[in-house]
């Protein structure tokens, strides 16, 4: 069993399913100013580092949200007993002092937007929709507003592909390399791994691979998949291959563009033919550009060290779609939870998967230490107990850095409950809040708060204020230039305005450099330090970025290295 104050750590550690945002782009290739030229003999290995809110409530018709009671007055005659007077249903209560902790606390959350679903057995008990969908607008989240849910995208691709099992397409032991076959597509660093590793090892994240390995090259160099997947090859496994847990995005996106080649189609057409549609999820989306046109669609924001909400901008969310990239309303999650709490493979009479193999997708498959359960396929399967109650809890987070999204499943229960916001980091700390406190009230525990516990516990810090003595950078065109890595190619540094300004890989969004001391700047919207290093006739020879991994070593470096090239764009 797992206690719930251990949930954090459980659902924060497998949050990041997906970045994505308003794509702005300078359609004008970045033009470098400096002089500067590459010295030769240094590699790219190492280094020397010298509202207002609009608050809305649904319910149905039969909605179990209803506090009024019957209390018939007395006329003086006598009467013959009614009978056992009925006993309220406990969710009653439960949904009442949810409704009313909810509201008390969305306002100092400071989400923009949020909405949430609760669904018992086959009905919603429970709907809300609080704040904006946009703070330029001021427009209200609606029912059908859509929004990211990140790495919940995961359950849909794991139960697509139960779904292509249970016909016969595929089978959960294929190996990835029956379609990826060649190897100048598809390598992984150990040879042995790359004919042994399967559907199942992908989707229960069992490669071996770094957690989040890779991330950053769609994160921030808007890579496609084909050179991540060629990439492979350059990362080092950390743990014996089949043997440890390890959440990895990149991995996990093999199952799904392998059922798309084996179905012959586009994975995002795939989703939507056989599983989004057949829910009734029929305005839920698959790609960022659909998710963007969606008339109805909640802007995601990213709140930064400094306290600033920003639209975030990601670069290639895309690509790493069968892990991350689903949006969808709450109307509609409320159409996954029923199907899940079911449990049945049918959905409205029809039936889209067997039942043994939806059943496996939320068996555990490998135990998960940091979890303290086991990782199932795009769930974590544990049991949470609070004071002397304990129950079995499938759940997920998904994490796209500007909007994240909780979903909860209470299988004995027959309970289920998703709360979706268009905010990171912060957006967790208020879906966790909401998951404990329907928790702990369904075990039966009314005061707890659980609001004190999270509020900052996802909270952005500002940068460390740079450490005297003060030294002023060199001119910045001793700065720009061409600097390039094996792994994630091209940073393009140039200035504009008097102002240095970074272009990461194929990404053509500017990102703006603030000096911080000497030869460091920093981008504030990820807090990614930049160092300039081997300056030489006033130039610098290298960049090193913290945050930005190099996983051809054990154990991976938190930075990596980026070399001067002769090229100037």
């Amino acid at each position: 069993m797992l206690d719930i104050k251990i949930l954090a750590a459980l659902i924060i550690i497998m949050a990041l399913g997906a970045i994505a945002g308003i794509l702005v782009y300078n359609n004008m290739n970045p033009e470098t100013t400096g002089t500067c030229k590459p010295l030769i003999g240094l590699d790219n290995k190492s280094t020397t580092n010298n509202t207002p809110d609009d608050n809305n409530n649904y319910f149905t018709s039969d909605s179990l949200f209803d506090l009024n009671s019957y209390s018939p007055k007395s006329d003086g005659h006598f009467k013959p007993s009614p009978g056992p007077v009925p006993q309220a249903d406990p969710i009653n209560r439960v949904i009442s002092l949810f409704d009313a902790y909810l509201k008390s606390i969305f306002n100092e959350s400071g989400v923009p937007g949020s909405a949430v679903v609760i669904v018992k057995d086959k009905e919603i008990i429970y709907m809300i929709t609080l704040g904006v969908k946009d703070l330029s607008s001021g427009a209200p989240v609606t029912k059908d507003t859509l929004f990211e849910i990140g790495s919940c995208t995961k359950a849909f691709t794991a139960t697509n592909i139960a779904q292509l099992v249970s016909a016969g397409l595929m089978s959960w032991d294929d190996p990835i390399s029956k379609y990826y076959n060649n190897t100048s597509q598809f390598q992984m660093y150990d040879p042995s791994v790359t004919g042994n590793l399967t559907i199942l090892d992908c989707l229960s994240h069992r490669s071996g691979q770094p957690e989040y390995s890779q991330d950053m090259e769609w994160i921030l160099f808007n890579n496609s998949y084909s050179p991540m997947l060629y990439n492979l090859r350059y990362v080092k496994n950390n743990t014996p291959f089949g043997s440890t847990y390890g959440y990895n995005n990149i991995i996990y996106s093999l199952p799904g563009y392998y059922a798309a080649q084996a179905t012959n189609t586009t994975w995002s057409d795939l989703i939507k033919e056989y599983l989004l549609n057949p829910l009734g999820m029929s305005t839920a989306t698959s790609t960022v550009k659909d998710f963007f046109n969606s008339p109805d669609h909640a802007t995601p924001y990213r709140l930064l060290g400094n306290g600033t909400l920003i639209p975030y901008q990601a670069a290639n969310l895309d690509a790493v779609g069968p892990a991350g990239v689903i949006s969808a309303s709450i109307s509609e999650m409320a159409h996954w939870l029923k199907f899940q709490i079911a449990g049945t493979g049918y959905y409205n009479g029809v039936p889209l998967v067997s039942k043994e193999n939806l059943d496996k997708t939320r068996t555990g498959q490998i135990y998960a230490p940091g979890l303290g359960g086991y990782y199932g396929l795009g769930w974590i399967i544990s049991n949470l107990s609070f004071g002397n109650k304990s129950l079995d809890v499938i759940t997920h987070s998904g994490d796209t850095l500007s909007s994240q999204t909780v979903t909860s499943i209470f299988p004995t229960e027959g309970l289920g409950m998703v709360v979706l916001t268009n905010v990171g980091p912060t957006g967790l700390d208020f879906g966790l809040t909401l998951f404990s406190k329907l928790f702990t009230l369904i075990c039966g525990y009314e005061n707890y708060d659980p609001w004190p516990s999270y509020k900052d516990m996802n909270k952005p810090v500002p940068y460390p204020a740079p450490t005297p003595p003060f030294i002023d950078a060199l001119g910045l065109g001793n700065y720009t230039g061409v600097y390039n890595n094996y792994l994630y190619g091209n940073i393009t540094i140039t200035t504009d305005n008097n102002v240095l300004t970074c272009y990461f890989g194929n990404n053509f969004q500017p990102y703006t450099l603030e000096h911080w001391n000497a030869n460091l700047f920093l981008e504030p919207s990820m807090d990614l330090p930049l160092y300039f290093t081997h300056i030489h006739d006033g130039c610098a020879q290298q960049l090193v970025v913290e945050g930005i991994s190099d996983y051809s070593t054990l154990p991976a470096e938190t930075k990596s290295v980026f070399n001067r090239t002769n090229s100037t764009s």
